[in-house]
């Protein structure tokens, strides 16, 4: 299986070679059209594995219901939400009520329809607070959970209601949160295609501006978040992990990387706009429930 991965895969997250693991088991999954949604979906039904797509909207509790009241599942993979920050941004309620409520009547639904479901709930680095890359402090779990943009407050509130939720009904849940990736599908206005469009514009001799290229991101190939999220399954892993590298690379390295894999040499030039911040995963839970 061919993965084309623009980033390398960190030596503690081993690819998931093991989708016999999950033969016989009844797996479900939101949000199947998007990047990550895709990748499971695929991966899993290339290892033999079937996997049942919720097509509706999660936040048509009566359809949701009514999708759920003949199922019951093993696993369950929810991924659907409004994601790009200028969708968040152009209509904030439609976004609480799709990353947050429409989260919440997942979890209820799974809960009616089978109580020993594991369920695993995508959310975002975009949870924490920004730090200063000057004086680089890992996010912890726990530590910093103060969203400085819409979209990460929709994923906290998702959060904390589903999490609340699961465990008054002792449900097994996993929360993923998913710090940066890139996949050769994923779509502008993400940061490595719309970087790989202005990279392949460049004039001769033409500098690459970016806003605060000093800005650290920790990224991974989206497979390898998969990979992760696949361990994870395996394990029955309970409980709020972040996923990553650990490893913070700034943005404008990103772009110098990006720039190689296409065969151009660049001059970057920095655009002071707003704050230089940094997203990095504190990775050791992530790493011990691996290696488990």
């Amino acid at each position: 299986m061919s993965r084309h991965q623009l980033f390398a895969q960190p030596d503690f997250i081993p690819r998931f070679c093991e989708p016999e693991r999950f033969t016989g088991m009844r797996v479900g999954i939101t949000g199947h059209r998007g990047v990550l949604g895709r990748v499971l979906t695929g991966r899993l039904r290339e290892g033999g594995i079937d996997i049942e797509p919720y097509l509706g909207d999660i936040t048509d509790s009566q359809a949701l219901g009514a999708w759920f009241t003949d199922r019951a599942f093993d696993l369950f993979f929810h991924f659907a939400a409004v994601v790009p920050v200028v969708n968040v941004e152009r209509d904030p309620v439609r976004a609480f009520e799709v990353n947050a409520i429409g989260a919440y009547r997942v979890c209820e639904h799974l809960v009616r329809s089978d109580r020993t479901c594991w369920v695993f709930l995508a959310s975002t680095s975009h949870v924490y607070q920004p730090v200063s890359p000057d004086a680089l402090q890992l996010l912890k779990v726990g530590d910093k959970e103060a969203p400085s943009s819409v979209y990460g407050r929709t994923k906290l509130a998702g959060e904390q209601l589903c999490r609340q939720f699961l465990k008054t009904y002792d449900q097994h849940y996993c929360i993923g949160r998913i710090f940066s990736f890139s996949h050769s599908s994923q779509p502008e206005p993400y940061l490595v295609p719309r970087l790989l469009r202005r990279i392949r514009e460049l004039q001769l001799g033409q500098p690459l501006t970016i806003a605060n290229a000093g800005s650290l991101r920790d990224i991974v190939d989206a497979e390898t978040v998969i990979d992760s999220i696949l361990h994870l399954a395996v394990r029955r892993f309970c409980g709020t992990v972040n996923i990553g590298s650990g490893s913070g690379i700034s943005i404008a390295d990103i772009a110098r990387h990006l720039a190689v894999r296409l065969g151009k040499e660049i001059d970057i030039e920095s655009e002071a706009k707003g704050k230089t911040d940094a997203l990095v995963a504190d990775i050791e839970p992530l790493r011990h429930a691996i290696a488990l």
